[in-house]
């Protein structure tokens, strides 16, 4: 029997905080620490499936400090903040700051039942059950099983019948390019329709973050299946096949490097077997790259948070560059070194093979 998943819960109101802990531990391994100062040293276990904190904590704290020191040394764990009076524009900030996964108001009736349920969608198992006949990565790097996947997905085509400028974000290689790609298909077919249930955005701009790999663990199994497909195409061969062990070992890693990496990791393992048809866990190169740097990522939060407002409110590129008081080839400079690309206005760069891959982030 599998363990169950770990939950650190940051709650100062100790009844509040006993109760959700005995609702949550009949599913999972729940701490609930009730003071700030505490943290720390929890923090520094790595085994946590996600991190819970009230954005009211006493004494001038708030959970979001709590998952901003969550984001830098537990990259893995899913991150969740809940508050009295919950507001769109608190969901907002919360996701820009610290990327959260999910946020809720604590006034709610079922509010702890809404969490225990959020935290089962989240940290559900994968499934290592591969579907027969699967389509080649390279149509496409979206599986639906996630359910951060099925948000970003339902995001995309939120944004994609409107008008309005539409600008993703995320890691190097986590499919930036291929969700800009879907996007305007996406805006294309809805203008074919004649533009039905149009939103009167006004032109409103539409910020989107593509979730890593380590984000979508439902969904690595297939994709690595497909990458493996699509790779027995190419050389004309039955596609090798990952055994259990060795897709449970790629579900443990963090992926820095997100579909890319997923990929070069999988042909390198292709050409350790030589001619078996199951890759197994030894197969699997043990090098991980790139390294995690919280410092840095951290810097380059802040810089990409920074333009990401500055795009909000002046809309287009040139304008925000105006703001910034840089020409606009340096400010587009930027953009690419932080993740950020205008999606609405991406070209289908009719990708092929390992190009798929390379121009995915």
């Amino acid at each position: 029997m599998k363990p169950k998943p770990c939950v650190l819960l940051v709650e100062d109101d100790v009844e509040r905080g006993r109760a959700m802990a005995r609702a949550f531990s009949k599913r999972f391994e729940c701490l609930h620490l009730s003071t700030i100062g505490d943290v720390p040293a929890a923090l520094r276990e790595d085994h946590w499936g996600a991190v819970i904190a009230n954005c009211g904590l006493a004494n001038g704290c708030t959970g979001v400090e709590v998952l901003q020191a969550a984001q830098e040394t537990l990259p893995r764990a899913f991150r969740i903040v809940y508050s009295e009076g919950h507001s769109e524009s608190f969901r907002r900030d919360a996701q820009r700051i610290v990327q959260s996964h999910f946020t809720t108001d604590a006034a709610q009736p079922d509010f702890i039942g809404v969490l225990e349920r959020t935290l089962g969608t989240l940290l559900e198992p994968p499934s290592l059950e591969i579907p027969p006949d699967l389509p080649a990565i390279q149509t496409d790097v979206w599986i639906g099983r996630a359910p951060m996947t099925r948000e970003f997905l339902s995001a995309l085509r939120v944004a994609a019948e409107t008008d309005g400028p539409v600008y993703i974000y995320g890691e190097p290689g986590a499919g930036k390019t291929r969700a800009g790609i879907t996007l305007c298909q996406w805006r294309r077919e809805w203008k074919a329709r004649g533009s039905p249930g149009a939103i009167a955005s006004g032109g409103a701009v539409s910020i989107l973050r593509v979730p890593s790999l380590r984000e979508r663990p439902q969904d690595l199994p297939v994709l690595a299946a497909r990458c493996l497909v699509g790779h027995g195409n190419e050389i004309g061969e039955v596609p090798r096949r990952l055994c259990p062990r060795a897709t449970e070992e790629l579900l443990g890693r963090d992926w820095f490097g997100n579909v890319v990496e997923l990929h070069g990791v999988l042909m390198r393992a292709v050409l350790r077997v030589g001619p078996r048809q199951v890759i197994e866990a030894v197969d699997l190169p043990q090098d991980r790259s790139p390294a995690w740097r919280p410092s840095q990522y951290a810097k380059d939060a802040g810089q990409r948070d920074c333009l990401l407002r500055q795009l909000r409110a002046a809309g287009t590129v040139s304008c925000a560059a105006r703001l910034e008081g840089c020409s606009r080839s340096n400010y587009i400079r930027l953009m690419r070194r932080l993740g950020i690309m205008r999606a609405d206005v991406v070209a289908d760069p009719a990708l092929e093979g390992a190009e798929a891959f390379t121009e995915a982030g």
